[in-house]
């Protein structure tokens, strides 16, 4: 591999501009921020303690929008850095990843390979790939592999009106075990595995933006929508169980907690900016909430209590053309 195409690794004390109120607070906070660059291979995890920065890491890839599981790539680009070997390498994997997940002793990826086509590729933890790359029907959104199955959530675009859909495929030769339909979700963001069912989350109508949450049965392979509301949602990228019976639902436009016994919506928390990203601290039981303004290149991470109300707030603005896309 070229020198060009090897890591940057720094620790380098660059980029971002804090303050802070609360100072109590303030001095527990700890997290990290991922930003990326557009136009040049760079990506950085710079470090917070107290509102001060502590460290910065420097990778030479950019474009990067996916970072979880020690993996770090673009959903635009063919590259993936594992962040937890040693030998941190640029390594190439199908074009336009959305999701790579770790089963067993591989790696499990789901791309986009076309217009209203998704493909599947297994890798080995050093992402030599295993047999061939299938490809399917569908806009595939999310995966989950578990108990030798992988699941796709997609959304076909082909019919008349667009369909959600949940394939399950075996894990040794993406075999199509079962297509389910999730009617009338005509648009889904994500799903959670949860027992014994897969939960997603979506619009219900093309014209508004409403809150959809439909229930895949996998023992009985039946599905069914479970809630609907006027809530307006937009990109559902990550849900969480709070109790037994009500789950948090992240989106751009807003934290909700959607209460599956009394089909109850109510709004935890909001902001006049977009909400980029949050981290949990479950050792101190907060919610570090990422949001910004992209046009203006104005961001802040709010320090959010157990119970949603704000106790730190830290402004910053982007700098050298990088976009923070993940707290952590």
């Amino acid at each position: 591999m070229s020198i060009r195409n090897k890591l940057w690794v720094g620790f380098i004390v660059a980029g971002s501009t804090f303050a802070f109120s609360e100072a109590a607070s303030a001095q527990a906070d700890s997290f990290k921020i991922a930003s990326t660059s557009y136009s040049q291979p760079l990506t950085q995890v710079e470090s917070f303690i107290g509102g001060k920065k502590v460290e910065t890491v420097r990778y030479k890839l950019g474009s990067v929008d996916r970072l979880h599981d020690g993996l770090l790539y673009s959903s635009y680009g063919d590259q993936v850095i594992n962040l937890k070997n040693s030998k941190t390498m640029l390594k190439k994997v199908e074009d336009s990843p959305l999701r790579i997940t770790k089963y067993k002793n591989a790696y499990y990826a789901l791309a986009i390979s076309n217009l209203n086509e998704f493909s599947l590729t297994k890798y080995t933890l050093d992402f030599k790939k295993i047999g061939q790359t299938k490809r399917f029907v569908g806009h595939g959104r999310d995966m989950i592999v578990s108990g030798d199955k992988l699941y796709v959530l997609a959304n076909n675009m082909r019919t008349e009106t667009s369909s959600v859909e949940i394939h399950t495929f075996d894990t040794k030769h993406f075999t199509s075990l079962h297509l389910e339909k999730i009617k009338p979700m005509i648009f889904a963001f994500h799903f959670r595995h949860t027992g014994n069912e897969l939960k997603v989350y979506g619009n219900q109508t093309e014209a508004g933006e409403e809150l959809s949450i439909a229930s895949y049965d996998l023992k009985k392979q039946q599905s069914k929508i479970v809630l609907t509301s006027k809530q307006p949602v937009m990109w559902v990228d990550e849900t969480k169980a709070l109790s037994p019976t009500k789950d948090l639902v992240f989106n751009t436009y807003s934290m909700l907690e959607v209460d599956q016994k009394t089909k109850q919506v109510r709004v935890l928390y909001s902001s006049k900016q977009a909400l980029i990203d949050y981290a949990y601290d479950s050792k101190t039981k907060m919610y570090h909430v990422l949001e910004g303004n992209f046009e203006t290149s104005n961001y802040r991470v709010k320090t959010l209590n157990s119970h949603f109300k704000p106790v730190a707030d830290y402004k910053f603005q982007s700098t050298g053309r990088l976009m923070p896309f993940q707290v952590l």
